[in-house]
């Protein structure tokens, strides 16, 4: 009985008094079929590749720029400040950054006691500091801050290896022109610097010669 009403339906609509001819299946188009793949083929295959679920990709970096401080362990009575920026380049699995940063030295009350009496102690005033360090990445891993405000960050384990020359302000004055280059690459600080660095040392302080 619904066939029925449903046949009496479209004949009673068609524009001519006639019975409306029913829809025709359009030729199908073939010029794809090529590029088809059945759903079964289509669920055994991967539909993508993550190989780094970061951001950003330091290994991709051109060069980058950076400002440090930190405060140094001298393991003893002075304490140090450091201020600078870095350069840093990827090169593969491995990280090249060279830094210039400036040290101040502080002295304090066990140095004031100290100076009151014979006898000194290792350190080193106020310097620039020139770095070169390469690190290696050895572990790597995506992870959430603590703030949710932070988004979702890549941090890299390194192993890293580098050298440090300090150069100390006011050294070399009065040390003969032709006298710098060779005391500026040696090991260990010359005696005519030394001298220079006695005006400017903390109280209580026998300057460390080396310069490395």
């Amino acid at each position: 009985m619904i066939l029925e009403a449903l046949a009496i339906v479209v004949m009673a609509a068609a524009p001519d008094g006639g019975v409306a001819a029913g829809p025709v299946d359009p030729t199908p188009d073939t010029s794809i079929e090529r590029y088809r793949t059945p759903l079964e083929a289509l669920t055994e295959r991967p539909v993508g590749e993550a190989s780094r679920a970061v951001r950003f990709d330091w290994r991709r970096s051109r060069v980058g720029f950076g400002v440090i401080s930190s405060s140094l362990l001298e393991l003893n009575n002075y304490s140090s400040f450091r201020i600078g920026g870095y350069v840093r380049k990827a090169l593969g699995n491995v990280m090249l950054d060279a830094s210039v940063t400036y040290v101040f030295v502080f002295g304090s009350d066990a140095t004031s006691k100290l100076a009151l009496t014979p006898y000194r102690q290792y350190g080193r005033p106020n310097r620039l500091e020139l770095d070169i360090n390469f690190g290696y990445a050895i572990a790597e891993g995506v992870v959430t801050s603590r703030p949710g405000i932070v988004p979702a960050a890549q941090m890299v384990l390194t192993a890293n290896a580098g050298v440090r020359y300090l150069f100390y302000p006011g050294g070399l004055a009065g040390v003969p022109a032709l006298d710098v280059a060779g005391a500026i690459f040696n090991p260990r600080i010359s005696d005519a610097e030394i001298k220079n660095l006695d005006k400017v040392r903390l109280a209580a302080m026998q300057v460390d010669r080396a310069r490395y």
